[in-house]
């Protein structure tokens, strides 16, 4: 090597040493901090991230040739940049409780080139409000991704209600939050949200509640000698309502200022009284047609359009020869209103039950994954005839076989569904590597799994991209947006229980009888009946709890009805006492309650238990009526071989309501918001919401065992 080319060689070292120094003066005078490239990072991914354009950052980073970057890459990002990113750790700090300013969560499905800026401003809400709730790492959201919006009050508004969707109740004398919500199948938390002065206090008598689904109409006076209501039915439109009743549409807005927002299904509008006799109209004002769908009757047609049979022949008389499937049907657009009484300009109508089934999206199909533990791998690897009918018994698989009636009977609603089996055979293990090797994230909603270990594997994956996960039940202690338990919890039908009773235990002498290891429990439940109870505990033996029959028979008080409870988990003190108190209704009017479902009149072989229960007029609390459909229970025979059961029946009245609910709204959790009480064939569905942990159903009914053993429901 030549002197010249070693000397050269040097002055490259030392210019690039100078550069290299250079550039840290210049990192250190600008502030600059280093961010490494990640494996499938993209310049626009790492502009989001810091809230720059791509062209800032290429700016400082002349080395980044096309914007192509490799990962391990230093790349220089200013620090006032970072100032304003919302990092994982910040996320974390943010609170959570966002406050009373929160008056509403929106399910927002992500559309194609929405940001959260945007999304931000559509709803009235806040970027780290989201990302935080989200738990969203940057800035980046993706196509249909399911996204929870805290919606914030807009102050520079006056607060007003949507006429479409609620009201105003006037409160009863005596009447709690719990009755008023229950009546409009909603939660009490949701009832305080929609009325935020209410929370912390009791209702007074005259107060005025926003309540859900009634319709209210504001005028500020109507000549009913010139006008009327009128209710909007399906596939109606402005056009075609201006036709109707001979006015512009222009007239129609003027009348009802609200349809500048667009005409609803169900909404009430103020119109013309008569038809101006110049004005004629053609079949189409009057009738809508209606394609039979398979295995539908002339009976579930008159239901489902509200119309006799006789009207349906005159209407189509070919119905004569036969109901088939396919055959178009004219269906009467004429509907008998209910009259509105307008006082103080708000009207107030009763509240109205709403067919789900009539309002499906035409257009919903979903994609549903379901994980149980069949164990059919047992069955394969087993050659033994009663391991195979231990598996043909399984509950797990009453279970999915109502949860497949109910898609077939979705399906035969109109509605596309696929679904696919996941077997996880109560395997920790196995549950893992379904996650591992298939992307659940891609199916609109999954079902299951059932053990709590599993529920948290799933459900903590799928919470990344809010993807709904339904269980019957969940007994961990962990917290996930996106799930959904459907069954009621045992403190929800207490608590339905002790509102039952503070409502019909006015004027009543309450007692509450039990046993020495359910004192707290009882305590607090004291405390929140109404009525002030006397309380009788059992004193505790060696052969177990024992009541002196005397001491129960002597706190019954005479002239009035004695309404009694029982609490303990001890069968033989729980018959004890019910045998006591059988002896005294004979003079005595007793009506005897639980907390809790006991099940104590399923015991078919302890006749006098029966006797008891039904002598003693026994309220209790339940999930499920404790009624099987007949049609239901038929098509479990015939298409499962299946006798009667309830394990069945949750598992079809659960699916249906989902699909039911997913198929009025733009996803299933926003169904679930949206959609107050339902009831199914057993089942009653009450969804409580809370942003962090999910839906969690509080539905129960009241039940009680007449004299004939039968079971009534009475709530």
């Amino acid at each position: 090597m030549s002197m010249h080319h070693k000397i050269n060689k040097l002055f490259k070292k030392i210019a690039l040493v100078f550069f290299l120094f250079f550039i840290l003066l210049s990192v250190q005078a600008q502030d600059f901090s280093i961010h490494k490239v990640k494996e499938g990072e993209t310049l626009k991914d790492i502009a989001k991230i810091y809230m720059l354009a791509p062209s800032d950052i290429l700016k400082y980073n002349s080395d980044i040739i096309d914007g192509k970057l490799t990962t391990g890459q230093s790349i220089l990002i200013p620090k006032k940049a970072i100032a304003q990113t919302v990092t994982n750790d910040t996320i974390k700090q943010l609170p959570i409780n966002l406050g009373q300013d929160v008056i509403d969560y929106k399910y927002h499905t992500v559309g194609e080139n929405e940001t959260l800026f945007g999304l931000s401003k559509m709803y009235n809400s806040k970027i780290e409000a989201i990302t935080a709730l989200n738990k969203i790492e940057g800035f980046d959201i993706k196509l249909g991704q399911i996204l929870i919006i805290p919606i914030f009050a807009d102050k520079n508004k006056p607060k007003n209600i949507d006429e479409h969707k609620f009201t105003y109740y006037k409160v009863q004398p005596k009447q709690g939050k719990w009755r008023v919500a229950y009546d409009y199948g909603i939660t009490i938390d949701e009832l305080e949200r929609l009325n935020p002065e209410i929370k912390d206090v009791t209702l007074k008598a005259g107060q005025l509640l926003v309540v859900p689904k009634f319709i209210a109409i504001k005028q500020d006076t109507l000549n009913t000698n010139k006008y009327k209501y009128y209710e909007v039915l399906p596939h109606e439109t402005m056009f075609s309502l201006a036709k109707r009743f001979g006015i512009s549409q222009e007239e129609l807005i003027r009348l009802n200022p609200s349809l500048s927002e667009g005409l609803k299904f169900g909404q009430t509008l103020v119109v013309p009284k008569g038809i101006p006799a110049s004005k004629h109209e053609s079949e189409d004002d009057w009738y809508n047609t209606y394609e039979v769908q398979a295995h539908e009757t002339l009976f579930s047609l008159s239901k489902r359009f509200n119309i006799s049979q006789d009207d349906l022949l005159k209407l189509n008389p070919e119905l004569k020869d036969g109901l088939k499937a396919g055959q178009i049907l004219k269906i009467s657009k004429k509907k008998s209103l209910n009259q509105v009484k307008v006082t103080d300009t708000i009207a107030y109508q009763k509240i109205k039950s709403i067919n789900l089934l009539d309002s499906l999206r035409p257009d919903a199909r979903y994609k549903v994954a379901i994980l149980l533990p069949l164990k059919l791998k047992n069955a394969n690897q087993s050659d033994s005839i009663s391991q195979c009918e231990k598996i043909s018994e399984s509950k797990i698989l009453d279970y999915y076989s109502g949860i497949k009636m109910a898609i077939d009977s979705i399906k035969q609603l109109g509605i596309q569904v696929d679904y696919d089996v996941y077997d996880t055979q109560g395997s920790s293990f196995v549950t893992g590597k379904i996650l591992e090797t298939t992307d659940l994230s891609d199916y609109n909603f999954v079902m299951g799994p059932i053990k709590t270990d599993n529920i948290d594997k799933v459900a903590k994956v799928l919470e990344l991209d809010n993807t709904p996960v339904v269980v019957n039940k969940y007994k961990g202690k962990n917290k996930y947006r996106n799930m959904i338990v459907t069954s009621s919890q045992n403190n929800y039908l207490e608590q339905h229980m002790i509102h039952y009773l503070n409502e019909k235990s006015v004027g009543k002498a309450l007692t509450i009888v039990y046993d020495p290891s359910k004192k707290s429990v009882v305590d607090t439940v004291a405390k929140q009946l109404q009525v002030k109870p006397q309380l009788i505990e059992a004193k505790e033996t060696k052969k177990g709890f024992m009541i002196y029959a005397d001491k129960l028979s002597k706190k019954m008080v005479s002239g009035k009805e004695n309404y009694v409870i029982i609490v303990s988990d001890d069968n033989s003190f729980i018959f004890s006492v019910l045998s006591i108190l059988n002896a005294v209704a004979n003079k005595q009017k007793i009506t005897l309650f639980t907390l809790e479902d006991k099940k104590l009149y399923e015991d078919n072989s302890n006749d006098r238990m029966n006797a008891f229960l039904s002598n003693l007029n026994y309220h209790f609390p339940a999930r499920v009526k404790r009624t099987i459909d007949v049609k239901i229970a038929k098509r479990l025979k015939q298409t499962y071989n299946l006798p009667p059961s309830f394990i069945a029946l949750n598992g079809f009245d659960t699916t249906f309501d989902l699909f039911v609910r997913a198929a009025n709204a733009d996803n299933l959790f926003e169904g679930m918001q949206r959609i107050g009480k339902t009831e199914q064939s057993s089942k009653v569905f009450l969804y409580k919401h809370t942003p962090q942990s999910g839906f969690v159903n509080q539905g129960s009914v009241i039940l009680r065992i007449n004299k004939n053993l039968d079971l009534v429901k009475v709530e």
